[in-house]
């Protein structure tokens, strides 16, 4: 294929997994779809029934000679889809344009052509080569269509009637025989036409007026034979049309031709704007223009590309000028395409290159080489995905852009020096033949293994105080927002059923039956497995027992002699282990201290808070953070503490993380990242925090140390001393972030405030 257009099925701005592909100009002279999701919805389109059956009838040897002839353009819009062809493609030497439904796979709209040419192969007139199509566009509107010719005339037609709507230059409209043109009057300004006509009706004998009537006469001849000379100047009069765009409000039409012009129509009265011609470097060969920043890039024939401004109507950059660097095409441009923010433009070229320029700082920031050229690209309506054909081959390879997962810097300080050499994969060529890629050539993987062992530096601030970004893909501190609307949506719909039947056949060995009594040692093997899950089991039970302070619940009691338990309401006095009461408080607390404690599971980043706490920074910490994915980040940060029951090992874990949150958030640097971790810590920690603010606040209004030992006591001040130093550290890191978030705030304030105010100069 020659041609090839990436589209998106649904206008919603969804990645390629919606994406269709259009692919014309190959030999066998057909337009194809396909689908990036799924094969099956690949589709060829139809171009009229019973082409096999008319191809007897004629005598022919098969139904290809009565197709179309091989497509050298498209083009597309999806504003109309639903109501009529959305699809418009111009063929090799023909000067006729289809229009084709995407959605019914077939040529169904009108044929565009003027009405004195005869659509009939079999016409004795035929229109002539210079009206022969090179280019087309489609309005936004999806109402419109504006064909480029040879001869320099560019037509607009209406894509539902396929009625003509004039030209540009306007009036021009060349007959079958191609050495006359007749006029087509279009509808003026009525009230000057009344205006006009009654001037011309008005009657004087005086002899001053019939002289003043001569002067009139006069000068509309020269103004029209100035205006004659300054629209033949402001035409492709002669030379071909290389390319059309027209604006998202239909106000402007923009042409590039091969005689090195620039020309800005009117695209309601189809004259030219008063600055046009603009003269290029070189005569044009492409052009492309992005609708959200109004920039058009025009190929030219000396391998560069020149920017256009159509909002300042100036040139603003020439990417590829300088050929003594190598940052520079050295075969003709085949295709050019922008990324969908308009800051990465793409050109490919027969020197089997594909560039990547950078708009902002004017420089090449990818440089990709291939085995074969590269014919024509096309990107992805979120620019993640690239497709290309390549000359000699049949199929059209998809190419994923690695910014969007990997950390690729594109500041432009850098250029490449040497292109990175790309593996094709096994292709088939146009003989048929299976053909492999060059032996030698790095592959795309091995590429990624070389940049991922090259770990990124991190950016560190030009001066102290200033906010920086981690560089991480956005995925990595995005989803810490969401995940519970990802478990959620992960959840399993119901849980696992249990088969309804046992299986037929069941496991038999011999030797062994139900009945028969077992060996000593099963038997002593199952009183140990029984010892131990009653041992858990008691162990579970405490950890997670009912009891109050109140002492009026019952407690379970183990006989010494028969091992079996009793339960007894007791009010003031419980039971020791050898039967006696003894008073409620006593009771209570030996019941505590027999109590045994479950081992928390804690994560890496535990062990890497208590090492980092005797050293002078957390740097370890953030650096292992940043390696976690979000489900690790949200599993290494809940199991810091299971809850208030956990504070005797968790507390000092919560302080210092805070620590490390704080002396993050002090640095600012990775701040889009740091405050993610931040938000997820405090989002599982909240009711742990709230709690300790509780009992501290509560411990401060009514203290109370009498009757508890020195030991418990001085226990209890220093888990007091660690409750209010992490309470004491929450808050100067809600000032320290609160600080940071201000005047980040107030600096893209006054960046905004500069761009209105710039924007508003222009």
């Amino acid at each position: 294929p020659s041609n090839g257009l990436l589209l998106q099925s649904a206008m919603d701005g969804t990645d390629a997994a919606t994406c269709q592909i259009y692919s014309g100009g190959g030999k066998d002279r057909t337009l194809r779809m396909f689908s990036s999701a799924r094969s099956v919805l690949d589709k060829e389109f139809s171009q009229g029934k019973g082409l096999e059956k008319k191809a007897k009838q004629l005598g022919l040897a098969s139904k290809d000679e009565l197709l179309l002839p091989p497509i050298t353009g498209m083009a597309t819009a999806e504003a109309r889809k639903r109501d009529w062809g959305d699809l418009v493609t111009v063929h090799r030497n023909s000067a006729f344009a289809y229009v084709w439904n995407s959605q019914t796979g077939s040529q169904s709209g009108p044929i565009l052509r003027q009405n004195n040419w005869n659509v009939s192969a079999m016409a004795q007139k035929k229109p002539p080569e210079r009206v022969h199509t090179t280019c087309v566009t489609i309005s936004s509107c999806g109402n419109f269509c504006l064909v480029g010719t040879k001869g320099g005339t560019i037509y607009k037609y209406n894509i539902q009637s396929g009625i003509p709507r004039g030209s540009y230059p306007r009036n021009e409209e060349y007959s079958a025989d191609g050495d006359a043109f007749t006029k087509q009057r279009l509808v003026g300004n009525v009230s000057r036409t009344i205006k006009k006509l009654e001037k011309q009706a008005a009657v004087s004998n005086r002899t001053s007026d019939m002289d003043k009537g001569d002067r009139d006469v006069a000068r509309d001849a020269k103004l029209r034979e100035i205006r004659k000379k300054k629209l033949l100047l402001a035409s492709h009069t002669g030379a071909a049309v290389k390319g059309l765009a027209v604006d998202s409000l239909n106000k402007t039409l923009m042409s590039v031709g091969s005689d090195g012009k620039l020309i800005l129509w009117s695209f309601v009265n189809h004259v030219p704007h008063k600055k046009s011609p603009y003269q290029l470097p070189s005569p044009a060969t492409k052009l492309c223009r992005v609708s959200d920043s109004d920039l058009a890039a025009i190929a030219m024939e000396d391998y560069s590309v020149v920017l256009f401004d159509c909002s300042a109507l100036s040139t603003v950059r020439r990417f590829g000028a300088d050929k003594v660097s190598g940052a520079a095409h050295t075969g003709p441009i085949t295709d050019l395409g922008f990324s969908p923010d308009g800051r990465s433009l793409f050109t490919s070229s027969l020197d089997g290159t594909i560039r990547v320029w950078d708009v902002p700082t004017n420089t090449c920031i990818d440089w990709l080489k291939f085995q074969t050229p590269p014919t024509a690209l096309s990107l992805s309506p979120t620019g993640e995905f690239l497709a290309t054909t390549h000359k000699g081959k049949l199929g059209i390879s998809l190419w994923s852009d690695r910014s969007f997962y990997q950390t690729v810097h594109v500041d432009g300080a850098n250029p490449p020096t040497v292109p990175a050499p790309i593996a094709e994969d096994g292709y088939e060529s146009d003989d048929g033949q299976k053909q492999t890629g060059v032996a030698g050539v790095a592959k795309v993987s091995d590429l990624d293994t070389k940049e991922d062992g090259d770990k990124s530096k991190i950016v560190s601030p030009f001066e102290e105080g200033l906010i920086t970004l981690s560089g991480l893909p956005p995925a990595h501190w995005k989803n810490l927002f969401h995940l519970e609307l990802v478990k959620e949506r992960n959840k399993p719909k119901e849980p696992p059923k249990k088969p309804p039947t046992a299986p037929f056949f069941l496991q038999f060995r011999s030797g062994e039956s139900m009945g028969t009594d077992l060996p000593a040692e099963s038997k002593t093997e199952k009183t140990e497995k029984q010892d131990t899950s009653a041992a858990d089991e008691e162990e579970w039970d405490a950890a997670w027992s009912d009891e109050d302070d109140n002492g009026d619940s019952k407690v379970a009691v183990q006989s010494a002699g028969t091992g079996k338990k009793r339960s007894k309401d007791l009010v003031g006095e419980e039971a020791d282990e050898s039967g006696a009461l003894v008073p409620a408080e006593k009771g209570l607390l030996a019941t505590q201290q027999k109590r045994p404690k479950i081992a928390h599971h804690r994560s890496h980043l535990a062990a890497l808070l208590a090492e980092c706490e005797h050293q002078t920074s957390f740097q370890a910490v953030t650096d292992h953070v940043a390696s976690l994915g979000p489900s690790g980040i949200d599993v290494a940060l809940s199991t810091l503490c299971n809850g208030m029951h956990d504070l005797e090992e968790g507390l000092p874990l919560l302080r210092l993380t805070s620590l490390w949150l704080l002396e993050a958030c002090q640095s600012r640097e990775r701040y889009e990242a740091v405050n993610a971790y931040l938000h997820r810590f405090l989002y599982i920690h909240s009711n742990v925090i709230a709690g300790i603010d509780g009992s501290v606040k509560k411990d401060m209004a009514s203290p109370s140390s009498s009757g508890i030992p020195e030991e418990e006591m001085n226990e209890q001040s220093q888990q007091q001393e660690q409750r209010l130093e992490l309470l004491e550290t929450i808050g100067k890191l809600r000032e320290v972030q609160r600080a940071a978030s201000d005047t980040l705030r107030s600096k893209m304030q006054n960046s905004l405030c500069l761009l209105r105010h710039f924007s508003r100069m222009v």
